[in-house]
């Protein structure tokens, strides 16, 4: 009988042992369905489908590749009065953004009976998802809440948002106690640099996982060392009350200071080779301005690269001359000293009037420290050319003119005008198209920005099925990959070309 009830004893203590052990999941996909539960079924998938044009997200194409990562959701936190503030649609579609919103307004957040509400959490709602090969309403059934991990110094902290700045300052704060200045003065690395780690908050509150990328692999291995002895959380991140897993990413700035005058110098001459302080063209410079006059004008901030640019006229003649610094005084002053200089110094072995030259004339260094400092040869840029048509341009800015003018003409030429005269947006309709041109001249389409997913992937298309290029970017002789994004604006219902356009429908872009 006392073998019974001891065996009785431990089985129900197995019983019990396994009721309180934490749930586990495989990633934070099938941890958020578990909780929320997401349903085609359910009331407010119900509505959704009553409100909401199938149009606007049936072509709906994610930028993820994995099924379960494709999905499209709402976050918001409470204000003190338990009203919805921040509501971010994570779509890039601003027609299905903003007719998504209007529903849930309509639909009554007060439905949802939020079982916490709290200024520290952030409420999360998934609308669609990617099932079997398409995009269908697949809304939750529940609210999901987040809230962040607790460290110490974040006690007092009463919101979402600005406890995340609070962890973001103690992760700071940290690395700058701790990181070691033998491995700075390695990587050589004076000034600011900006650092976004990331890494992984564990259900007991501990960091792991540690990436972030640095000017150096030490500097790396430094931080990586020191990020792993942030202190851990008195309270590990929530996920409805649970402790979860949560990955962080921080936003840390470091300003990196010596009296060394030495490691100064040092680390001015690792930055770039092809610059010569004691140069024709620097010492030209310096016989006109002192590197302590530049130092009086405004605006000018480590680690800035002053460059003078310029094109070359069909008469041989230097052309559109501009300084790029952020004062016009400094700038009026540099080009006039440079026009002092012997054109047949300038080391330029052929020209070009499509191309593009420019010099560094300083740098601003460590401390805003100026060093005039110049290449001896130019660096010479050459934009894509679209066709032999705009091969026949007078300049290198009329080129980039009729390229860009040549691939809006193209795609409004192309684009189903039906699609266009469907959407319910009325008027202009503006979006962006960002696509870069290889060396071989094909076009690689990068991002379209549309109101809808149905204009976007139409755009897309038509970049995609685009010939190559005439002639790719060129620096410095070398065929190189170039990236653009252009504005190209379409009308809904009757598209009407403004005066430029017409001429751009009417030359550039035309076969040869």
């Amino acid at each position: 009988m006392k073998n019974f009830l001891l065996l009785l004893f431990f089985t129900f203590s197995n019983i019990l042992l396994s009721q309180t052990e934490p749930k586990t999941f495989k990633d934070k996909y099938q941890e958020f369905d578990y909780y929320a539960k997401p349903s085609p079924n359910n009331t407010l998938s119900a509505y959704f489908k009553s409100q909401l044009d199938p149009s606007l997200f049936e072509t709906f194409k994610y930028s993820d590749t994995a099924s379960k990562k494709k999905r499209v959701f709402v976050h918001f936190e409470l204000n003190n009065e338990n009203k919805p503030i921040k509501i971010v649609i994570t779509s890039p579609y601003i027609e299905l953004n903003l007719r998504i919103k209007s529903i849930l307004e309509n639909y009554g957040f007060e439905k949802f009976n939020i079982p916490e509400k709290n200024p520290l959490n952030q409420y999360r709602l998934q609308i669609l998802s990617f099932e079997n090969d398409k995009t269908i309403i697949n809304c939750s059934t529940n609210i999901v809440y987040d809230q962040f991990p607790v460290f110490e110094g974040c006690d007092s902290i009463t919101s979402y948002s600005k406890m995340e700045s609070c962890i973001n300052n103690k992760l700071e704060e940290h690395i700058v106690k701790n990181l070691s200045p033998k491995a700075i003065e390695y990587a050589k690395i004076l000034g600011k640099i900006n650092l976004k780690p990331n890494f992984l908050i564990t259900e007991k509150g501990t960091i792991e996982k540690i990436k972030c990328k640095t000017p150096s692999d030490s500097l790396t291995k430094e931080l990586i060392r020191v990020i792993s002895l942030f202190p851990v959380a008195k309270t590990p991140p929530l996920r409805n009350g649970k402790p979860t897993r949560l990955f962080f990413t921080g936003s840390v700035s470091l300003i990196i200071d010596t009296t060394n005058d030495t490691y100064v110098e040092d680390v001015i001459k690792s930055k770039d080779s092809t610059l010569n302080p004691n140069g024709e063209l620097a010492l030209h410079f310096k016989n006109f301005i002192t590197e302590e006059q530049i130092s009086k004008f405004p605006f000018l901030k480590f680690p800035d690269k002053i460059r003078i640019s310029f094109s070359i006229s069909k008469k041989g003649k230097l052309n559109n001359l501009k300084a790029s610094s952020r004062s016009e005084i400094l700038n009026k002053k540099l080009i006039e000293i440079f026009n002092k200089f012997p054109f047949e110094k300038l080391n330029i072995k052929s020209t070009n009037i499509l191309e593009s030259y420019s010099y560094t004339i300083f740098t601003v260094e460590y401390n805003n420290k100026i060093v005039i400092q110049c290449n001896d040869k130019p660096n010479v840029f050459l934009t894509p050319c679209y066709d032999k048509y705009c091969e026949k341009s007078d300049s290198p800015e009329e080129l980039k003119k009729c390229f860009n003018e040549s691939i809006s003409s193209y795609i409004v030429k192309n684009i189903n005008r039906e699609i266009i005269n469907d959407t319910k947006i009325v008027g202009d309709i503006i979006t962006y198209c960002a696509f870069s041109v290889a060396a071989d001249g094909k076009i690689k389409v990068l991002k379209v920005q549309a109101p809808n997913p149905i204009i976007a992937n139409e755009l897309e298309e038509i970049l995609k099925k685009h010939p190559k290029i005439y002639k790719p970017a060129y620096y410095n002789g070398v065929a190189i990959g170039f990236a653009y994004r252009i504005p190209v604006v379409l009308q809904s219902n009757s598209y009407i070309p403004t005066d430029s356009s017409k001429s751009t429908i009417n030359t550039y872009g035309r076969s040869n």
